[in-house]
């Protein structure tokens, strides 16, 4: 602690009251409504020598030195001019040539850095306040850099409190910088001249590194306000016409507060710039000022002490924000037209122009006007008093010309901008499908139905939709379900309401090809198609027992095809055809004569080969087969093993899939 200048009693009792002011750290700030002119404002300039008024216990690096263990400080105009590790961070207020002090903290917590502050008024109050940011990014020492703790605090001039002190708490490192304002009131009592001290709790080590800036010292009471005629008021100016007669008048409203409780003084002052050169008004220390020959470009404020005394004194008094007085400057139209669209005669559009701010302009109020093109004055659109508007076309076609008139306090109008708006009529749509279901195995479907009701004459429309391609709709590859069809006129047209129509897609009829089939005179078969169809239409030749069922008994007379149509519900249907031959009954000869004279010289049995799967043999009386055949494609002649058999009866057997039992007989060889 050796470089600490802050008394070690006076530490033990500002311990005591450290708790309370943390706990009212935010009831000080918010007691302040006004302040004045700062006494002390400390901004480090842009001189790296500027280091203010005030004194410091930390050793200074200068330019170009290489700062060397803790307790030291320099000025820069960035933190990681000082340290390279340190942030990127400029002076608050963004001038990039601003400087602030950068303090290296100490091994030992202690005071950093103390002003004297002298001829202040009796029970006044004052706001002591410094900018300040942890110069130490997040990441630095182990992601874990020791914070900075600063107490303000107020000193008579033999180093005794006279003031609670404020402590900031720890600032923690940031990932990104920020400056951050910290501060409290005190009262001055009966005293006129402190010491104001900062003074770092922390030790210092790795972190515990701070930038400071803008330092201030300045009255502090309850707040000002004014009220005027708020219809001329705008922002920070009140405006007043040409040859008005009624003086201005402005009222200062102040609510007493502790700082203030036996009531206010007053006092009114001008300035030729609002921001310094603020002159008292002789006589003027009134809650009223009346104006009764304004001036242009006139700036005033109220100001305000605790005491009458205390007004004497313009470092104690508080003020008001400033009012600046200004005539109103006639304002000429804007000849400049800007074009915009096209839009829909059903659809809108956004015009936002900026607010008008044209030199000494004063408050205005709109009005949109609308020029229909008619060669009629343009007319006032109701309702349309903003800034901006939105201009609804609500079926006009052609140009539409909006102008925004702006009405100032004075009653003087004027043109601020001017939008002229193409409007385009609507292309309207009929559609109606040729079809609306479809099944999915169905050819492409070629659309048509879809009419234009207005538009360039010889326009053809566009069909869209899943399942569309060039003009047909491919159920395939739509599927099964329903499936919208948009018309609309040709690409490129700008305004168009489309028409729809749905076609629904059924799902195709399974329907296997059925094998002929064969019986014999008398018998029945039994037709079974496979499908997943529900509704059923047999063609109506004779011989079927059910026409409209899946399943039917045929009995035909003779060889007949018949014709199966299958559906389903949503009139889906396929066909298939089915033959079923009837065979003559079999006329097996009981002789021929193998004699090679071309008359019956082979065993002809007419009608065999349409019997399936037919199968003959042949035996001799001593049952040695003798021939035997599969189809029966060529005759038997007689012959076994490549000779002529003797003349002789021998015996048969016959079968077939048609045939119920095998037949059997005997056949005589003559010669």
């Amino acid at each position: 602690m050796t470089r600490a200048r802050y008394k070690l009693s006076n530490y033990v009792s500002w311990l005591g009251a450290l708790s309370l002011a943390l706990l009212t750290v935010g009831d000080s700030l918010a007691q302040c409504g006004s302040l004045g002119d700062p006494i002390v404002n400390i901004t480090f300039g842009q001189d790296e020598a500027d280091f203010g008024e005030g004194t410091t216990t930390y050793r200074p690096v200068l330019p170009g030195q290489t700062p060397q263990g803790e307790g030291w400080y320099t000025l820069v105009t960035n933190v990681n001019l000082a340290l390279a590790s340190w942030h990127n961070l400029r002076d608050h207020t963004g001038d990039t040539g601003g400087m602030m002090v950068v303090f290296n903290a100490d091994d030992y917590p202690g005071e950093f850095y103390r002003i004297r502050v002298s001829g202040l008024c009796q029970n006044t109050r004052f706001r002591f306040s410094a900018w300040i940011a942890n110069a130490n990014r997040a990441e630095e020492c182990g992601g874990n850099p020791i914070p900075p703790n600063v107490r303000f605090v107020i000193e008579d001039l033999d180093g005794n409190l006279v003031s609670d002190p404020y402590s900031t708490g720890n600032i923690y490192a940031t990932t990104s910088p920020q400056w951050r304002e910290y501060g409290f009131e005190f009262d001055t009592g009966n005293q006129t001249e402190f010491d104001l001290v900062l003074i770092n709790d922390n030790p210092g080590g790795c972190g515990n590194d701070l930038a400071i800036d803008d330092i201030q010292f300045r009255p502090c009471g309850p707040l000002i306000t004014l009220a005027m005629d708020e219809t001329l008021k705008q922002a920070d100016t009140l405006f007043f016409c040409d040859g008005a007669t009624a003086p201005i008048l402005l009222s200062g409203g102040i609510v007493d507060d502790d700082s203030y409780a036996a009531g206010a003084a007053y006092q009114w002052q001008i300035s030729q710039n609002g921001q310094s050169g603020w002159v008292d008004i002789l006589g003027e220390q009134d809650s009223e000022l009346g104006i009764a020959t304004p001036v242009h470009n006139q700036w005033y404020r109220l100001t305000a002490a605790a005491s009458v005394d205390n007004l004497l004194e313009p470092l104690c008094r508080i003020s008001s924000a400033p009012i600046r007085i200004a005539r109103i400057a006639p304002q000429v139209n804007n000849p400049d037209v800007q074009e915009t669209g096209p839009i829909c005669d059903d659809g809108s559009i956004p015009l936002n122009p900026l607010e008008y701010t044209g030199a000494s302009v004063g408050p205005v109020t709109y009005q949109w006007l609308l020029d229909e093109g008619d060669g009629n004055v343009p007319r006032e659109i109701p309702g349309a008093t903003s800034g901006s508007y939105e201009f609804q076309a609500n079926g006009m076609v052609g140009i539409a010309r909006l102008q925004r008139l702006a009405i100032n306090v004075c009653g003087d109008r004027f043109i601020t901008h001017t939008f002229v708006v193409e409007v385009v009529e609507t292309v309207h749509t009929a559609f109606t499908l040729p079809r609306q279901t479809i099944c999915a195995d169905d050819e492409p479907l070629m659309l048509s139905g879809g009419t234009i009701d207005n538009g360039v004459a010889g326009m053809q429309g566009v069909y869209s939709g899943n399942g569309v391609s060039n003009g047909y709709f491919y159920p395939d590859m739509a599927g099964v379900g329903e499936h919208t069809i948009t018309f609309s006129p040709p690409s490129g047209t700008l305004c168009f309401e489309p028409s729809q129509a749905i076609i629904t897609v059924y799902d195709t009829i399974y329907l296997e090809q059925m094998l002929p089939m064969v019986m014999l005179p008398g018998q029945s078969v039994t037709l079974r198609p496979q499908t997943n169809a529900s509704q059923f239409s047999w063609s109506n030749q004779p011989g079927l027992d059910r026409y409209n069922s899946q399943y039917t008994i045929a009995s035909p007379d003779e060889t007949t095809t018949y014709t199966l149509t299958a559906s389903n519900a949503a009139g889906c249907e396929k066909t298939v055809p089915v033959t079923v031959t009837v065979l003559q009954n079999l006329v097996v000869p009981n002789s021929f004569t193998p004699n090679g004279d071309g008359v019956n010289d082979v065993w002809e049995i007419d009608g065999l080969e349409e019997y399936p799967n037919n199968f003959i043999q042949v035996f001799n009386r001593w049952g040695t087969l003798v021939f035997s055949a599969k189809g029966y494609s060529a005759p038997w002649d007689g012959q076994f093993n490549g000779a002529q058999l003797p003349v002789g009866t021998y015996y048969y057997t016959l079968s077939s899939d048609i045939l119920m039992q095998p037949l059997s007989g005997s056949v005589s060889i003559l010669r």
